[in-house]
């Protein structure tokens, strides 16, 4: 009987030892870190408009830079952006379009929902006279960390100015544009 016992613990005490070396432990993740600086380029297509006249649609392009902060999944902070466009609404030429705004939004790991709102100015020639005035912009946009240092994404932005340069006319811009960014440690 204790010869049974004996070989009874001994396998039991096997089998233990062995399934407690095969089980492999995988550690959680680290969720992706959204805050920093980072700066990049976008390139899209606008189209514009004034109270009058039909709309005219182009390509707009240029850069932007930013930094965000991260308390948990929420991700907000500045973004300039300066972009040049090839708009032209009844001999109005929109030559250049800066925006200051605050980002604000969600992170799901690499993927970030964000909304925006701010100040944009443009700068036009009328024909008869350089014009520049500014008003709001508002939009919402995605990004997707690649890697840790490369973002892509892409965004809509909504411009609106009104009265622009003393003028009557009050214009709006519609964007949507790809982005892509470098992220700085």
């Amino acid at each position: 009987m204790r010869k049974y016992l004996s070989a009874f613990l001994f396998v039991a005490m096997s089998s233990t030892v062995a399934s407690a070396a095969d089980e492999v432990f995988i550690a959680d993740p680290v969720p992706y870190d959204w805050s920093g600086f980072y700066a990049g380029a976008q390139v899209g297509v606008a189209t514009g408009s004034i109270n009058f006249g039909p709309d005219d649609t182009d390509v707009i392009g240029g850069i932007h830079a930013g930094y965000l902060w991260q308390n948990g999944q929420f991700v907000f902070g500045p973004e300039v952006e300066a972009n040049l466009t090839g708009l032209s609404i009844v001999g109005v030429d929109v030559d250049a379009f800066v925006a200051a705004k605050l980002r604000a939004g969600v992170a799901f790991d690499r993927l970030l929902v964000t909304g925006s709102v701010g100040y944009g100015h443009a700068w036009v020639d009328a024909g008869f006279a350089n014009l520049d005035d500014g008003g709001l912009v508002a939009g919402a946009g995605i990004d997707y960390a690649v890697t840790d240092r490369v973002i892509v994404g892409a965004d809509y932005l909504y411009s609106n100015i009104q009265n622009f340069d003393v003028t009557p006319f009050d214009s709006d811009a519609h964007a949507v544009r790809a982005r892509l960014s470098i992220k700085f440690p």
